[in-house]
């Protein structure tokens, strides 16, 4: 294939210029090995490309025929390898990534924006869903990776943890146990506990560690995205168990530390088994480690 590239742009420059000693001189080469390389591509085509005469080189129907078409042939090929190239450089692309809402909320928005300064030709799409969906979406591959936990072995899939991310209650400020330093989970199971939908990763982990302690968890509202779950923290509806990268900083809440066994889980990265990372997706990921 790259031999016949060769040939091909030896014909174009004869063409182009109409002699074969300037066309010679473009590609670096001597008139003799042009010509041996315009015989070449001939005989490889079956025709007849230039008519040759001692003061002008012109085409042949053949050639007028052939010309646009090997033309548009480089200008693709070039546009491949360029294209090419800027992914392997991370100078161009599309970088889609699948996360929980937590992370995309929370931590995400500012590694993002440090992606983004370092490779602003690459648009970052987030897709915030939950970890079961994170999975499909990665197995069908409509996203070049997933950022959640390890819910259940999946065929077709790895995970490779990358940080920990610790549940802690979220209260009021004005609650009895904003002022704690920690609290156990028996002392937050006395409250109305705010819940996230039941297909949340973070829900099932609540209703786990509640179940494994055998301690009554006494539901109030039930929301599907924590910062619903966090507004009604504010309005006094209930405390609520949430990841501490769910954090928004406000005064009108309070995190407290539970001190509890398994309150902490593991994020990382979900791929297709033995898929090769793209380039960006590994300066992301770089860039997400602490």
């Amino acid at each position: 294939m790259k031999n016949a590239i060769q040939l091909i742009r030896a014909f174009l420059a004869v063409a182009q210029t109409g002699n074969f000693s300037k066309a010679a001189v473009a590609l670096n080469l001597s008139p003799s090995a042009l010509t041996v390389q315009i015989r070449q591509l001939e005989d490889w085509l079956g025709v007849t490309l230039l008519e040759r005469s001692p003061r002008h080189v012109g085409l042949t129907a053949a050639g007028q025929h052939a010309l646009l078409p090997m033309e548009k042939l480089l200008l693709d090929l070039d546009n491949i390898v360029e294209a090419a190239r800027d992914h392997a450089t991370s100078r161009r692309g599309v970088l889609t990534i699948a996360a929980l809402p937590s992370l995309c909320s929370g931590l995400l928005p500012g590694v993002v924006q440090r992606f983004r300064e370092r490779f602003p030709g690459i648009e970052v799409r987030l897709r915030d869903v939950v970890a079961q969906r994170i999975d499909t979406l990665v197995l069908e591959q409509e996203v070049d990776f997933g950022l959640g936990v390890q819910a259940r072995p999946t065929q077709g899939l790895a995970f490779k943890a990358l940080l920990e991310d610790r549940l802690c209650l979220y209260v009021p400020h004005d609650h009895p146990l904003a002022r704690r330093t920690a609290v156990t989970l028996a002392e937050a199971a006395a409250y109305p506990m705010l819940l996230t939908g039941r297909d949340s990763s973070v829900r099932n982990l609540v209703e786990r560690l509640f179940a494994d302690a055998r301690l009554p968890l006494a539901a109030g509202l039930e929301a599907n995205y924590m910062s619903t779950v966090l507004a009604l923290v504010r309005q006094g509806q209930g405390v609520a168990l949430l990841p501490e990268s769910a954090d928004e900083g406000r005064d009108e809440v309070s995190k407290v530390v539970v001190d509890h066994p398994g309150v902490v889980r593991e994020i990382g990265v979900i791929t297709r088994a033995e898929q090769v990372m793209a380039p960006a997706g590994v300066e992301f990921l770089r860039l997400l480690k602490p």
